[in-house]
């Protein structure tokens, strides 16, 4: 039996095959509900649904369906959600230093590259949660790899967050105009940065 969640734990996700099986419906259904907008779900990395649990449990509520116990105190196992951060960054000591960090507060499994090349060869083997990517690079800036990123079925749905010594609001907007997902200057914030991977793994990017 899993160990019970206690609040602090944060939101619990589930597939659509576990919410299928809670509910008493078939796994179709669900995606039915998902696609016509009436129950919420996030895509993971890899482009899987996933659906948190106070999400179908105001679902359930509000179509009168009944809720399973398991919902409401946890005693479920849910679905493990990956933490893996790429850092691609040609600054070593920096992409270091954040690494470690994220390491030691977050304990994610960190992967460093120095160029746009490195990157485009490492995601498809390291299959990240989230991508923090320097925008000014020798070999491609940080907005070709973000093209790239985006360009690839399997990968384009993975939260970007761009880390740049830029301080300049029309590089921010044209970030986000592109399809960055997240904004930080150096230097960064330690805290806020770990805030923004952290929102990142967990939402993955809204279905």
């Amino acid at each position: 039996m899993a160990r019970r969640r206690q609040p602090s734990d944060g939101p619990t996700y589930f597939t659509t095959f576990q919410v299928a099986k809670f509910l008493g419906v078939s796994p179709p259904t669900v995606v039915n509900w998902v696609n016509s907008g009436l129950l919420v779900a996030h895509r993971t990395p890899g482009g899987h649904r996933r659906l948190r649990s106070g999400d179908v449990v105001a679902f359930a509520g509000a179509y009168n369906y009944p809720v399973p116990p398991q919902l409401l105190d946890g005693d479920v196992e849910p679905v493990p959600v990956a933490r893996r951060v790429m850092i691609v960054d040609d600054e070593r000591d920096f992409a270091q230093t954040v690494g470690d960090y994220l390491q030691l507060k977050g304990g994610f499994e960190v992967e460093m590259v120095d160029s746009g090349f490195a990157a485009g060869l490492t995601l498809a083997r390291f299959r990240p949660s989230v991508v923090l990517l320097d925008l000014l690079m020798p070999d491609m800036d940080g907005f070709d790899v973000l093209r790239m990123i985006r360009q690839d079925p399997e990968m384009r749905r993975i939260p970007v967050i761009a880390c740049t010594a830029y301080r300049d609001s029309a590089i921010e907007e044209r970030a986000r105009v592109e399809g960055f997902d997240g904004y930080m200057e150096k230097p960064i914030k330690f805290e806020r940065l770990l805030e923004l991977v952290e929102e990142a793994v967990r939402g993955g990017v809204r279905a």
